[in-house]
């Protein structure tokens, strides 16, 4: 169970998931953790899907959430397949407890391989940390990492961190879920487009039929065909959405 939270910890969290609210996409989550953070010297972070068994670079890079840290050192990083010898991915797939960087200097003082990927990570400002692997609700495995030169370890703040990195986590997913929503490709007719079109400069269902040499209830099943292809509930909305969309001008 994490350590207690004290009072300033708890209302700087609530700070944290209402400014985390107002993100507007997936790389602002990235930027808010680090502004909430910067003062117990946090200057990275990452959010990725844990690696498995057979992954490749392509596939590593593209199950990243969201990240802030050198471009080099990811590039380095995917291309030197440093997934299973870091220590640190190695103890997230391992346990789910939330832990700092410094707790890995037993199991890597026997390591030459893992100890070389942590210096090479310190050459890059990656030099203290904290990580802890998030479960999503469709059961994947988020690793969450913290990093910077002078990083403050400081076990109250475990509990802190493990509830920040959950929301964050959380957060981009669902973002990351809209924005594919958003711009899913919507496939009207030309006659449900035509349809649409008339309704937005203002023509009523029979109006519509008429210029379209169709009945009424052809025209209105045109306009209920595009409301449900765009999720919209009425056709004031339908009008905006395809506007939106760039699907009528």
């Amino acid at each position: 169970m994490p350590p207690q939270i004290n009072r300033q910890s708890l209302e700087h969290t609530v700070r944290f998931v209402h400014d985390l609210d107002r993100a507007r996409n997936v790389e602002d989550i990235a930027s808010k953790v680090l502004q909430h953070l910067a003062q117990i010297g946090a200057e990275t972070v990452i959010a990725t899907a844990m690696p498995s068994v057979g992954i490749n670079r392509r596939q590593q890079l593209s199950g990243v959430l969201f990240h802030e840290m050198p471009s080099e050192w990811v590039r380095n990083y995917a291309a030197r397949g440093y997934a299973f010898k870091d220590p640190v991915i190695r103890r997230m797939i391992s346990m789910a407890a939330p832990f700092y960087w410094n707790e890995l200097e037993h199991e890597v003082q026997d390591d030459p391989i893992g100890q070389k990927v942590m210096h090479e990570a310190g050459e890059f400002g990656l030099k203290n940390g904290f990580s802890t692997s998030v479960l999503t609700l469709d059961g994947q495995a988020v690793g969450f990492s913290l990093a910077g030169k002078h990083f403050e370890v400081d076990p109250d703040m475990r509990g802190v961190l493990t509830l920040i990195a959950s929301y964050a986590i959380g957060r981009a997913i669902a973002l990351q879920q809209e924005s594919t929503a958003q711009n899913k490709k919507i496939a009207l007719s030309e006659r449900e487009r035509e349809a649409l079109q008339w309704a937005a400069e203002g023509k009523n269902d029979w109006e519509i039929g008429e210029v379209m040499n169709i009945s009424e209830h052809g025209a209105d099943k045109h306009l209920r065909s595009v409301r449900a292809k765009l999720g919209a509930i009425n056709r004031t909305q339908a009008v905006a959405e395809a506007i939106r969309r760039g699907l009528i001008a």
